[in-house]
């Protein structure tokens, strides 16, 4: 598991990348990446992927709960640099994530902390 701090409020953590796994099958290019969103804040929050300057809105996440949002698998090829940006709803600023590396079939765990 990588994980990676954002600048502002965002922590976010990608399952399933070792650095020693067994070789596996070919990645299922049609298959979808599943956002896990944790959201600790007491506002709603609504999740955006942003890939090549495309800000794509993938859902909302109530305050004070846990969502899984899926990436559509078009939106995702071998090995896309996307960030994850929310928007508090009622709140101000929109906290970014930093770049990362996303493959097909990946699990990624978004953390929105308190504050």
């Amino acid at each position: 598991m990588r994980a990676l701090a954002a600048p502002a409020l965002v922590v976010l953590a990608v399952a399933g990348m070792a650095c020693h796994r067994p070789p596996a099958a070919p990645l299922n290019p049609r298959a979808e990446v599943a956002v896990t969103v944790d959201n600790q804040n007491f506002l709603d929050m609504d999740v955006f992927i942003v890939r090549g300057g495309q800000r794509i809105r993938l859902g909302t996440v109530s305050g004070l709960s846990s969502h899984i949002l899926m990436v559509r698998p078009e939106l995702i090829g071998y090995g896309t640099e996307v960030q994850f940006e929310v928007h508090p709803i009622g709140g101000r600023g929109n906290p970014v994530t930093e770049t990362i590396s996303v493959r097909p079939g990946d699990m990624i765990n978004l953390t929105i902390p308190p504050n």
